[in-house]
């Protein structure tokens, strides 16, 4: 019987906490399988302060990893390389070895905007609010900064002291404001009201509490494109009550399945299209991790 797994199969691993709920593995183990390439990817779940022990071991045996919440801040420290992107982000969301050596950059910008342009938005122009501080709320703004891809930017949080050390760590175009606010305070009203890229980076609503938001229905209006990095559920409250106002939104699935493609080429060295996926399918498969948890 010829098995998948042999002496010669390559170990790619997802590190976060938790991570019973990504659907990683099945996106890149059919990559593999349909590619016919020697490798398996599994998901460790790593608590924080098991990260070191757990990248040292990555080093002593494995060819790669992902690298998610709450992870790809402190994920960086541990790279003995990091891409110029990483440099600006100051995360990691893939770790590849070269020449012995563990570097680290970040897929997530690519994936963002290649999902981004799956739901007919085109970026350049936009005033963009951000929900959220943490590391991909700080990849996605940087990236946009980077690559001149907004008019102007605001970081929307529950922490004002978070918010407001983000913004000041973030390498500035001076063409471009950058901003924060508190959220659900009465002056976050007016960047709420020329936003036409709205992002959130939080995870509020996301299985299972679904039934959270982690912003006021009353704020989106039909000139918004409303993003979510959610993809579980596929359409969460926040996208529902963004629906109904008239707006534009997508989920983070198609997010996930770029950004898991360009780690894929880092790993591998080959380029596995998309339309090796059924997202309708992967959807259904998110859904299904939802309920079986």
């Amino acid at each position: 019987m010829e098995s998948f797994i042999t002496g010669r199969t390559q170990t790619i691993c997802l590190l976060g906490f938790p991570t019973a709920h990504s659907i990683s593995p099945q996106i890149h183990n059919h990559a593999f399988r349909s590619l016919g390439l020697p490798y398996v990817y599994i998901p460790l779940n790593v608590a924080p302060r098991n990260l070191a022990a757990a990248i040292f071991t990555m080093r002593c045996g494995m060819s790669g990893a992902n690298v998610t919440i709450p992870h790809k801040e402190a994920a960086l420290h541990y790279c003995d390389e990091i891409s110029p992107l990483s440099a600006v982000t100051g995360t990691v969301n893939t770790l590849y070895l070269k020449d012995g050596r563990l570097c680290g950059t970040t897929t997530d910008p690519a994936g963002f905007y290649k999902a981004l342009a799956a739901a007919g938005h085109v970026l350049g122009d936009d005033h963009v609010v951000i929900l959220g501080n943490g590391g991909t709320a700080r990849t996605l703004g940087a990236s946009l900064l980077l690559d001149k891809k907004c008019r102007s930017l605001v970081f929307a949080a529950r922490s004002e002291k978070k918010a407001a050390l983000l913004v000041s760590q973030l390498k500035k175009d001076e063409n471009i404001p950058v901003d924060y606010c508190v959220l659900r305070s009465p002056e976050s009203a007016e960047f709420f009201d020329r936003c036409t890229l709205l992002i959130n980076c939080t995870s509020v609503g996301m299985h299972p509490q679904t039934k959270e938001t982690p912003l006021d229905a009353k704020f989106f209006h039909p000139e918004m494109t409303v993003f979510d990095v959610i993809y579980n559920p596929g359409i969460t409250r926040f996208l529902t009550e963004a629906a109904a106002a008239g707006c534009k939104t997508q989920n983070g699935l198609l997010m996930l399945l770029y950004q898991g493609l360009e780690s894929f080429r880092y790993w591998t060295g080959v380029s596995a299209h998309a339309s090796l996926f059924d997202i309708t399918e992967l959807q259904a498969l998110a859904d299904k991790g939802n309920h079986s948890k």
